[in-house]
This record gives C-alpha cells, structure tokens and sequence, in this order.
C-alpha cells in the first residue's frame, strides 16, 4: 500500500515548479510589446502542454502500481491451493476406510444383534409365556438395537419344525413338557444374522437338543472353501442318527447374500446330495434338526402365516389387497414378513382376506408351517457363518 502513495506525491511536486516559472517570467517582461507577449502565450501554452503531458504521465503510472495488488491476490490463492490437498487427502482417506467395511462387517454387526435378542429370549422362553409376547419382544429388541427383521420371529413347538410365528390375538401358550424350537433373523443393510436354538420344558429331551447342537457344530468345523456340500451333509446325517434320531429331508441350510434370505446354494441334512464347491466370500445359514418322527414333512391341512413378496405384479381389483401389498413394497420387499404386521396397519378381517388373495395371484410366496407326525419332537440349531481365505468366521457365536 504504501509503495502507491509514493509516486502521487512526486508528481504533484513537479506540477508546482513549472507554473512559478511562468508566473516569474510574465513578470519580468513587458505587456508593451505584443509579439513577446504571443511568445509567452505561445510558451505558456507549451509549458501548459507540457503539464498536462505530465500529468497523464503521472496518473497512467497509478495502474501500474496497482497492478502489484494481484501480487497479494496470488499470495492468497497460493495458500489456498495449499489448503486444497489436505482436503483432497481427508476424502481420500474417507473413502479407503469405507471401502474396508465389506459384507463381513455387516454379517458381524447383524450377528451380534442376533446374539443379544437371543440372550433376551431365553429368558422370555418359559413354561405360561404367551407365543404372542415373545415374538413381539424379540422382534421390538431388534429394532432397538438397529437391525431390521430378516424374517418373523419363529417360535415351533414339539412336532412343528419351523415357520410358526404368532399371530394377531393369538393365544398359544408355553406348556410343561414341550420342546420349544425358537428361530430369529436380523439383517443390516441386507446381509443377514439367521440362527436358532431349543428349549426344553419336559423329560427325555436332552439327547436330542444335543443330537441337533453337535451335528451343527460338526458342520461349521467342516464348512470352509474348497469343502463340498456332500460331505457336509453326511456329516450331519451321521451325527444326529448317532444319538438315535433322523434329520429331516426336506429342510436344509441355506446361502446367504444381501437382501437375499435363500440363496441357490443349501447345505444338506442328510447324505447322498450333489457335491458342489463351496468358495470364499460365501455365507451360510447352517441348520439342522433331528426329530424323532419320520424325517419327512407331513402334508395336510397346512396352515400359513408367513409370506414374501413376489416380484410379479399384476392388476388387482380387491381393494384390501391393493393396500396390503402397498404396506408390503414400502416395508417388506426382501424379506418374508407375517400376517400380525400387516395387521398393525389394516384391519385384521381385511388382512387376512388381502394376504390369500395375494398369495392365490402368485404376487406372495407362501411359507407354510412344516411339521413331522403328531407326538413327534423336533430339535433345531443354527448359526451363520462366513467363508475368508481357508477358513470361516460364525458371526452369531459371540468372540468369533
């Protein structure tokens, strides 16, 4: 700033002296004789010239000394420039540490959800628990915790396997003696947490809650990359009849896989399956059960109370049934879902009604409660797990 100020104040200075000069030599020479007074008219004129010469001189210089404020500009644009590849290392920095979260850290977060719902309902699991209040505690605790459900809550009872959860006012209650199979489902962003343990409120349930824990375990002792389903299968199958009962033939484990509960790929219960290769990055939902039925699902009056949505859609003409698979798109798209759910947003008549329709249109898929015979008892465990390098990581163990 002050170098501009410094050539304003010479330039004045130099416009003072040539008008005393001309002020001194009109002066001296006579008004008497009219041709020097042209020629001092004519001078002054010059000199006039002169100064006005110099004073455009001057003031065309004061651009020239404003022109060293971008020099100040450059200053600061230069320390911005500065600033601007911090930033750029900070997102990048952001960006690798978000790349690190891979599908394992979402099996892991869905898996330790799982681990503390199951903590809770062991000890809501108890002779006179109402079925009803059971699924809605374990389910409301999933939520509270940050996960979202993967599937209803499953409470199966003596010679029912799997896929009863309770429904709107149901009144089924925990009784003395019954073997009580409980199944729970946590996904975060979409991968999934599956595992299920049993109960027993009677006598003689022991060796068979055991034949069903061992045979898993057996089964993620063995499950790692390179291993085939075949031997799984027969390893499992070994196991439980070793403890004098038999897998059921029908249900198996199954892959996991974002947003995808059933994936193409099952881990069988029973041996003489196709033998496929299992590859790292894959997950599992190994499940296993031993009853003391047949080792057959029965056919019959076979009720259904959990459902998922097909991605086939059609003009529907019943009302309820437009509303119910609306509820259906915006909350359940993925992932199975029950009748008590979208219960809680229609009126229960109504659900009911919409959900066969539904289901008789082929735009839900039916999941139907599966049982062995009448006075049969069926044990059930289950855990996740994950294939990494040559090995495999069990997500609803906790410490894995």
């Amino acid at each position: 700033m002050s170098k501009q100020k410094k050539p304003t104040k010479t330039s004045t200075k130099k416009k003072a002296s040539p008008a005393k000069k001309a002020t001194s030599t009109a002066k001296k020479k006579p008004a008497a004789k009219k041709s020097s007074t042209k020629k001092t008219a004519t001078t002054t004129k010059k000199r006039t010239t002169t100064k006005k010469t110099t004073t455009k001189k001057a003031l065309t210089k004061k651009p020239a000394t404003t022109k060293k404020a971008p020099a100040k500009t450059t200053k600061k644009t230069t320390t911005v420039k500065k600033t601007i590849p911090k930033k750029v290392v900070k997102k990048k920095a952001t960006a690798k540490a978000a790349k690190v979260e891979g599908p394992l850290d979402f099996y892991l977060k869905a898996g330790e959800i799982a681990i503390k719902v199951k903590e809770l309902l062991r000890r809501k699991v108890k002779v006179g628990a109402s079925v009803l209040e059971v699924c809605e505690a374990g389910e409301s605790k999933i939520k509270e915790l940050g996960g979202l459900w993967a599937f209803p809550l499953n409470i199966s009872i003596n010679n029912v396997a799997a896929h009863y959860s309770a429904q709107p006012e149901d009144e089924l209650v925990i009784q003395k003696g019954d073997i009580v199979k409980v199944d729970c489902g946590v996904h975060v962003d979409g991968y999934v947490a599956d595992t299920a343990f049993t109960v027993s409120f009677g006598k003689d349930h022991k060796d068979i809650i055991k034949a069903s824990e061992e045979a898993t375990k057996a089964a993620i002792d063995l499950i790692r990359p390179g291993m085939t389903t075949d031997r799984i299968g027969t390893e499992i199958e070994d196991i439980i009849r070793s403890y004098g009962y038999r897998p059921i033939r029908e249900l198996s484990g199954h892959q996991l896989d974002q947003n995808l509960l059933h994936g193409p790929l099952t881990i069988p219960n029973v041996k003489g399956t196709k033998a496929i290769k299992l590859e790292e990055g894959q997950a599992f939902a190994i499940e296993t059960f031993a009853t003391s039925g047949t080792g057959r699902l029965i056919r019959g009056d076979i009720k259904c109370y959990i459902f998922q949505l097909n991605p086939l859609h059609i003009p529907l003409r019943l009302e309820s049934a437009k509303r119910a698979r609306k509820v259906i798109l915006a909350n359940y798209r993925y992932f199975p879902f029950t009748t008590r759910w979208i219960a809680k947003e229609l009126p229960i008549p109504s659900t009911k009604v919409a959900l066969k329709y539904l289901a008789d249109k082929a735009q839900i898929k039916r999941y139907p409660v599966l049982s062995d015979i009448k006075d049969s008892i069926i044990s059930q465990s289950e855990h996740t797990v994950y294939l990494t390098g040559n090995s495999r990581v069990v997500t609803t163990q906790p410490n894995q």
